[in-house]
């Protein structure tokens, strides 16, 4: 399967050297056929579970995902089955990387938001970046 970017390869842009969570929405969007973001976000999970993108997952996201897709907040929610299925595939996929957050990647993550003068969801990219530095599931396990 070939992924493109205003036509051109996802190999040949920036979105490959880019670190990406994919956060509880896109998951959402991904797996919600009704939703208008839904080709956009089914790509975006798609090129992770490729490997085509350094894509990372928390077990937070995968919850919150669980809640969401399941629940009464869409339109056309999944079954609880299909849902947990859904998040044990992401987490044995070997091309997604699991953020596993300590007390002192927070502490750090908060430090640099607030010196970088970052606001709302931008503080998830500081824990990203701060946890990039230390060793992710994957890496231990290799």
């Amino acid at each position: 399967m070939k992924i493109s970017i205003d036509g051109r390869a996802l190999s040949e842009t920036d979105h490959t050297k880019k670190k990406i969570l994919l956060d509880t929405m896109i998951l959402c969007y991904a797996h919600d056929m009704i939703s208008p973001h839904n080709l956009k976000a089914s790509l975006i999970t798609k090129a992770a579970v490729m490997g085509l993108i350094d894509a990372h997952l928390s077990h937070q996201n995968l919850a919150e995902f669980y809640s969401v897709i399941t629940g009464k907040r869409v339109k056309q929610p999944i079954s609880p089955k299909l849902a947990s299925n859904l998040c044990r595939l992401y987490q044995e996929c070997v091309n997604i990387r699991f953020l596993l957050p300590t007390e002192q990647t927070y502490k750090e993550a908060l430090k640099t938001a607030e010196a970088q003068q970052l606001a709302g969801g931008d503080i998830f990219d500081s824990i990203i970046h701060t946890h990039g530095r230390r060793k992710s599931r994957h890496d231990l396990d290799r």
